[in-house]
């Protein structure tokens, strides 16, 4: 006997628009349901921009650390790397840019 899958089938630009009306507003009532507390003085978001940066950082240096070794400070981006550190150097900048960008809301909000 033979299984029927069913053929669903989403088009990648569906995907996108889909994307935008499902995930857009539940990122921002998380968001909201974060800030909302901040703009009171609650301290919480504020330490975990600053945890997630310095995590960053970290897997940063680990990344780029075989470059520091061959004395190459200079060179701008991943393609020097080999494989596991170029993975290292993309989570290292998926932890800084979300830090930064909390950051600015931050100092935003406490203005």
């Amino acid at each position: 006997m033979t299984r029927k899958y069913s053929n669903w089938y989403i088009p990648p630009d569906w995907c996108v628009l889909l994307g935008f009306h499902l995930v857009l507003p539940t990122v921002a009532v998380i968001t909201a349901g974060f800030l909302i507390p901040a703009r009171h003085g609650d301290p919480t978001l504020l330490f975990v921009a600053v945890g997630l940066g310095c995590v960053g950082i970290v897997l940063l240096f680990c990344a780029r650390l075989p470059l520091y070794r061959q004395k190459r400070f200079f060179t701008f981006g991943p393609a020097a790397l080999d494989g596991a550190h170029r993975k290292l150097y993309w989570a290292a900048y998926a932890c800084i840019v979300p830090s930064i960008l909390l950051l600015l809301v931050l100092a935003l909000l406490w203005r």
